[in-house]
């Protein structure tokens, strides 16, 4: 039997704006809680010598660079290494469970758009990150720094880079 189409109009909403640890700028586009769960969509403003730790988690992420060239970065015999510079339009897939980082080494910001499968990164991104009006506006306190953000990534399944955590035993 065919869907009958809705009458309802669609939602229209503000996406989250947030300022992490170092400076980037996150907008949460589409929330896991309104695809229950599947997936969730982010932009980020990565300000010069931005980025996250290399870490990893169970979900996937895809990644497309919109301005800048975007540095990922890995662990390669226990070391954190650059993989590879990547510029706009070009799209990088990380499977679940792979150490990876980014970071802008540019002089200028870089503006990317990340994909997460299932949708974890929009809770994460709502408790690791201070509220802003805009996505060049500064917090009006300090994000969470290191020590608060290591058991809040936990908690949503991310595991920072360590030489401990990448002992053989972990996937």
């Amino acid at each position: 039997m065919p869907a009958t189409p809705s009458t309802e109009p669609p939602s229209i909403r503000e996406p989250f704006l947030g300022v992490v640890a170092g400076g980037n700028h996150v907008a949460i586009l589409v929330d896991a809680a309104e695809t229950d769960g599947s997936f969730d969509v982010v932009e980020v403003l990565a300000q010069p010598g931005g980025g996250p730790p290399p870490h990893r988690h169970a979900f996937e992420e895809w990644f497309r660079v919109l301005e800048g060239t975007l540095t990922f970065t890995g662990v390669r015999e226990g070391v954190i290494v650059p993989i590879a510079d990547v510029g706009p339009g070009r799209v990088v897939v990380v499977p679940p469970q792979r150490w990876h980082g980014t970071v802008n080494r540019t002089t200028s910001p870089v503006r990317f758009t990340v994909v997460g499968r299932p949708g974890v990164m929009s809770r994460y991104f709502r408790q690791a990150s201070v509220p802003v009006a805009s996505m060049t506006t500064p917090p009006a306190r300090e994000p969470p720094g290191p020590s608060q953000l290591t058991p809040l990534a936990e908690a949503h399944g991310i595991v920072f880079w360590t030489p401990e955590a990448d002992s053989p035993r972990d996937p």
